[in-house]
């Protein structure tokens, strides 16, 4: 219980301040980081508890988030090995 609420804590104080600072800081760093494709015209409520989620969860579980992140990184190597060495292996006439 006491970890739940440690989390919300964190998610409600680093999405209010990722909303307020929006315009100041974290979208110019978005836009340095993201291709153009993945911008629009109202990221601010798609990016802001997206990031506070993570942070939230960084703080809390740091562990748990790190063992995730490399899960999903190898199975995002793993998946694209796979890719290429299927469409190597295909034949286009």
């Amino acid at each position: 219980m006491t970890v739940t609420v440690i989390w919300l804590i964190a998610f409600a104080v680093i999405l209010y301040l990722c909303l307020n600072r929006w315009e100041a800081s974290v979208s110019g760093a978005l836009d340095k980081m993201l291709p153009a494709v993945l911008r629009s015209e109202d990221d601010r409520w798609v990016w802001c508890p997206a990031i506070a989620v993570l942070i939230a969860t960084a703080i809390v579980r740091p562990v748990d988030l790190l063992l995730t992140l490399i899960i999903i990184g190898l199975i995002a190597l793993i998946g694209g090995k796979l890719v290429c060495w299927a469409m190597n292996k295909a034949r286009f006439h």
